[in-house]
């Protein structure tokens, strides 16, 4: 949850922002001083500061000056106040301030927009934070820039390099890569490729002294995302962090959604189909056993004729969750059409498929969805890959013994070779 320290001596000011922001679902700490401003930030996580120009201990230009110097801190604050000039609002945006506001411009629908938009960057943050980063430059002032611009900002998951064949000897891959282009070892565009052709994902952030636009093009069609020219400064730096993760984060979704069902969060047909194959791909290079099982929801248009469409929506939700909860990690499931699912067991006989499916089966039986007064079941058709057949040939395997499961009295598992 977001949470607020709102700094202003006027006790009726504290209040109505105090009520503004509740309404809004965050939490608030209202304080008259910079002192007690200092000691909650020393004490537990503020996500944003909003201040009044004059304390009673001191002033705004104080206080963000004290938390950025002596605590370290880069708290996002916005300036609200009844006194404006162009000399206030410049002073206050070179301090890094989002925003100057004067208290007679401030009203619940402006503050709203502040808090969706910062809440969307409180989540990017957050998503950063969870990358991993690797720098690499042969200068250790720069790595130590870097590095504590980064940590500045709650990135530390970050591993420095000082020379490309230190980095590429881990064999490790990193989500973010900021890349030196004059290296001591290997050039920049070298380094760049070599990035791209093993990471296709990462982002990569060039730097350079150098800003010519021959050395500039070479390195983005070598393959990197973004170019920063030094010498930079934190905020510089975090701008373009934070616009290309912006993007590698919406490219993340947009992939998501490709291979997922959207209603119930398994994958789709075409990517459970894909997957299959690839799983049959193992099992002949390797030898190792795989089995599927197919399952459909028992009289599920009855529940939709009886109950309606959208208690149909719950029910298949209710069964890709419950599907998902008792299936291992190694496992893949998917709707695969309707009210039918596939589940892909690698590494699995068919003894213990079985095991799987009735565990399934069991679980969906065992109660009554909300506003469903029939119980929900289903029946499921299991089988084994045989070596050389095709994925088509083996779910048509499984929907054979799945209809026989229906023929032979639904709720029930089938199976066979």
């Amino acid at each position: 949850m977001l949470h607020v320290l709102h700094v202003d001596r006027s006790e009726l000011f504290r209040k109505i922002m105090r009520e503004l922001v509740v309404r809004y679902g965050y939490s608030i700490t209202s304080v008259a001083t910079q002192a007690e401003a200092i000691s909650i930030v020393a004490e537990r996580p503020v996500d944003l500061v909003i201040t009044a120009l004059e304390l009673d201990d001191g002033t705004a230009e104080s206080l963000i000056r004290t938390l950025t110097k002596d605590l370290h801190k880069n708290i996002p604050t916005i300036i609200v106040t009844s006194s404006d000039s162009l000399e206030l609002r410049e002073k206050f945006f070179s301090l890094g301030v989002m925003d100057y506001i004067l208290k007679s411009e401030l009203d619940e629908e402006k503050l709203r927009r502040y808090f969706e938009a910062f809440s969307a960057e409180d989540e990017l943050s957050r998503y950063i934070r969870k990358l991993r980063f690797a720098v690499l430059d042969d200068s250790q002032l720069i790595l130590k820039i870097v590095s504590h611009i980064l940590f500045m900002n709650g990135i530390g998951n970050v591993k420095l390099y000082t020379t490309a064949s230190e980095l590429f000897s881990t064999q490790e891959l990193f989500d973010v890569y900021i890349l030196d282009i004059v290296l001591p070892d290997m050039s920049g565009e070298q380094v760049v490729h070599r990035v791209r052709t093993h990471h296709k994902d990462a982002i990569i952030i060039s730097m350079s002294r150098f800003s010519g636009e021959k050395s500039l093009t070479t390195i983005l069609m070598a393959g990197a995302d973004d170019y920063i020219h030094k010498p930079f400064d934190a905020a510089e730096l975090m701008s373009r962090v934070r616009i290309n993760a912006r993007a590698f984060q919406m490219r993340k979704r947009l992939e998501y959604l490709a291979v997922t069902d959207g209603l119930t969060g398994l994958f789709n047909h075409r990517h459970s189909f894909e997957r299959l194959e690839k799983e049959i791909h193992r099992s002949k290079r390797y030898g190792h056993p795989l089995s599927v099982l197919l399952m459909d929801i028992d009289d599920f248009k009855r529940v939709n004729d009886e109950y309606g469409h959208r208690a149909g929506d719950r029910v298949l939700q209710a069964m890709g969750h419950k599907i998902q909860s008792l299936i291992r990690a190694s496992d893949i499931a998917g709707r695969y059409g309707g009210e039918e699912f596939l589940v892909i067991l690698p590494e699995t006989v068919l003894e213990n498929a079985v095991k799987a499916a009735e565990k399934i089966r069991e679980a969906i039986s065992a109660k009554h969805l909300d506003g469903i007064p029939k119980l929900i079941t289903t029946s499921i058709g299991v089988t084994q890959y045989k070596m050389g057949e095709s994925a088509e040939t083996l779910v048509n395997r499984a929907d054979a013994l799945l209809y026989r499961a229906k023929m032979n009295g639904k709720n029930r598992v089938e199976f066979g070779t």
